[in-house]
């Protein structure tokens, strides 16, 4: 299954949590596909995969980054995933 197919599935699963989600502009090598913003002030960072997509060297160094400052970066696979995901 496509990546868009992923990312579909995906933001129809945030609506449903109540949230927003929004496309992160690839300013930086390795930044994750979106920002999601869930009621009570959640706010994390979302990376959306293909199926057997996979990550590469420069957004594992962007998601570990990112985690050590706290932030929560999520790594989400596939259509069955984006549709039960949940922070």
């Amino acid at each position: 299954m496509k990546e868009s197919a992923v990312e579909r599935a995906f933001m129809r699963r945030v609506r449903a949590l109540g949230g927003r989600s929004y496309k992160f502009a690839p300013v930086e090598a390795g930044n994750p596909d979106r920002i999601v913003l869930l009621p009570g002030g959640i706010v994390c960072f979302v990376e959306l995969k293909a199926a057997r997509g996979k990550l590469r060297p420069d957004q594992r160094v962007w998601h570990r980054r990112a985690a050590s400052l706290g932030a929560k970066v999520y790594v989400v696979t596939g259509s069955e995933e984006a549709r039960t995901w949940t922070p």
